[in-house]
């Protein structure tokens, strides 16, 4: 029965019980995250680099197992021993929590020699099992490993542009296969400790997964929901406190601000990296605890009792190890804490308006709203949208279907010039005429006011649409000193390669990986999943960053102290009240900003 009593005392089991295995839990993490998944990365970009291969796409899939057999296998080997890695650790902290259920006191040394003999028992069918269940188990678990292959792996414009237009189905639709995997994963969640701690056969053990979450469904999501939720609310109790009393020293003690904000944020850092051990372990705690209800946890095996006896000064050498590499890793976050909190960006931030409109004060992508807001506001760029039409000219409109404005339904990249400008767009109460590029540039050019222009298309060959672009608009973008920008990669790479004087960015729809490798001179990125250790690795490689589209004070700040080379915004008068009155921002601000930007 779930009951918020009988969780409370299960809570406390678990955060005492777990203390136990918290250094080794820590050490696996520790190892994994900064010595196998780097090599693993540093791996895959030289297997990249040695097969002349910029990215990876779906469309170049077949290309790339017919013409570099190598790669593909070495890409392959790369995913099987991550897989291998994430296997072994799965194992490990089952293993883990199964002594400390069992109260038998283990070395780190002595768990990690176990888990590689549980490893030669390792079937192909319970390989194969952990492969479709690992799937299912990540949005339950939390793990999450990045890979540089990852950030070769381009969407579709299209799909990228569908996702944002559909966005509500989109995400319905997520949330009810989300459901579902959280069911299955649930259903099936004792298949894998069934065949590593019992020897199960892979159908003995589904049947046996399915038997203990009969009737348990509820109870266990109940359970897993409420132990994330306390650890969650103990975190932001905790974040509270800290922010709280930051701000009572910046303002009673500021002489010692900068010394407590160092402190305050390890303190962060060190919640987050506790919180990140917890959650990993705590999916295996509910595991090993409703196997023990259910009186299924094994006996110990005569191998596993084997002890490994270590000398007292082996001891004494380790513990004086664990204080000397402690001391070099605390000393190296509080310098770069410092560094992150003194770090001042006294650049101006260069202000772009959304598809011409600040204030809703017109038709998007219209010449009337780009002559007021250029006049008004006096962005330095203005954003706007293009498509080429099926006669080969291009018109200025952002959705892939004129219906969003015009109550007329048609695809701009399938009908003519003529038919789209014949149209009139509604709007923020006004109306306006569907314009020409042709035109929005004159009247750009008149209003000597320069253009960030995006380039959209639902093409998979996007060759000729850019050869056109260039053939005709080439050198005025030149003189007038426009910058463009598209969802396509290829249209972005096509651009470059063919004019390298031109300013051309990569748009990113979320912050995945980092930076992808494009020869895009900017990066505009959305903001909800923008933080300042993407911008800083974007600034190493030379490129700029542009933030779309915050429209609040406060998050316009945000980005502005994270580093932010521009932002496009539907609020030029907030954006340019910022650039205006610069806000110095208290240590206190800083240290939320990075517990919001951490991800």
């Amino acid at each position: 029965m779930f009951t918020i009593k009988a969780n409370l005392h299960q809570l406390k089991a678990f955060l005492l019980r777990t203390s136990a295995s918290f250094r080794d839990v820590l050490v696996i993490h520790a190892i994994i995250l900064f010595l196998i998944i780097p090599l693993l990365s540093n791996g895959t970009k030289f297997i990249l680099k040695f097969g002349k291969i910029d990215y990876l796409s779906f469309d170049s899939i077949g290309r790339l197992i017919s013409s570099h057999p190598f790669v593909t296998l070495s890409l392959i080997g790369m995913l099987i021993f991550l897989l291998a890695v994430l296997y072994f650790e799965f194992t490990f902290l089952l293993l883990s929590l199964f002594f400390i259920k069992k109260e038998v006191p283990i070395s780190l040394f002595q768990l990690i020699q176990i888990t590689f003999w549980q490893l030669k028992k390792l079937r192909f069918d319970v390989f194969l099992f952990f492969l479709f269940y690992y799937l299912l188990v990540l949005p339950l678990g939390g793990f999450s490993y990045h890979l540089s292959l990852l950030t070769k792996i381009k969407l579709p414009a299209f799909l990228i542009d569908f996702i944002f237009v559909n966005r509500l189905m989109i995400v319905s639709f997520y949330l009810f296969i989300y459901a579902g995997l959280i069911y299955i994963g649930i259903r099936l969640i004792f298949s894998l400790p069934g065949m590593i701690l019992l020897n199960y056969s892979l159908k003995n053990a589904i049947r046996e997964s399915l038997l203990l979450t009969k009737k348990k469904l509820f109870v266990l999501i109940g359970r897993f929901g409420f132990l994330s939720l306390s650890l969650l609310t103990l975190s932001s109790i905790t974040f509270s406190i800290i922010f709280n009393v930051q701000r009572f020293i910046e303002e009673y003690f500021n002489q010692y601000a900068l010394q407590s904000a160092v402190f305050a944020m390890f303190l962060i850092q060190f919640i987050f990296l506790v919180n990140l051990v917890l959650s990993t372990i705590l999916i295996f705690f509910l595991l090993i605890e409703r196997m023990d209800e259910a009186k299924l946890l094994p006996e110990i095996s005569p191998h596993f009792l084997r002890t490994y006896p270590e000398k007292q000064q082996r001891n004494r050498v380790d513990f004086w190890y664990l204080i000397v590499l402690s001391s070099f890793v605390i000393s190296g976050v509080l310098v770069y804490n410092y560094q992150y909190l003194t770090n001042v960006s006294n650049q101006t931030i260069q202000t772009l308006s959304h598809r011409g409109v600040s204030n809703k004060n017109g038709v998007q992508n219209s010449l009337a709203a780009l002559k007021q807001t250029s006049q008004l506001f006096k962005p330095d760029y203005v954003e706007m949208d293009i498509q080429m039409t099926v006669d080969q000219e291009f018109i200025v409109f952002h959705d892939f279907n004129y219906k969003s404005l015009t109550n007329t339904s048609g695809v701009p990249e399938q009908m003519t010039l003529r038919e789209g400008t014949a149209l009139t767009s509604q709007e923020n109460g006004y109306a306006a005429a569907v314009t020409s590029f042709d035109d929005y540039l004159e009247e750009a050019k008149s209003q000597q006011q320069r253009l960030l222009i995006e380039i959209k298309t639902q093409r998979k060959n996007t060759q000729e649409l850019t050869q056109l672009f260039l053939k005709n608009y080439e050198e005025r973008i030149k003189d007038s000193g426009h910058w463009i920008q598209s969802l396509s990669y290829s249209v972005v790479e096509e651009l470059k390669t063919s004019s390298p004087e031109l300013f051309v960015g990569y748009i990113m729809p979320f912050n995945f990986i980092g930076p992808p490798k494009t020869q895009a001179d900017f990066l505009t990125m959305e903001y909800s999943t923008l933080n300042k250790d993407f911008i800083n690795v974007a600034h190493q490689e030379g490129k700029k960053v542009i933030a779309w589209t915050p429209n609040q004070l406060d998050t316009m700040e945000r980005m502005a102290f994270y580093g932010v080379d521009g932002i496009i915004t539907d609020r030029m008068d907030l954006l340019n009240q910022m650039n205006e009155n610069p806000q110095k921002h208290s240590y206190a601000d800083k240290l939320l900003h990075f517990v919001i930007g951490i991800g």
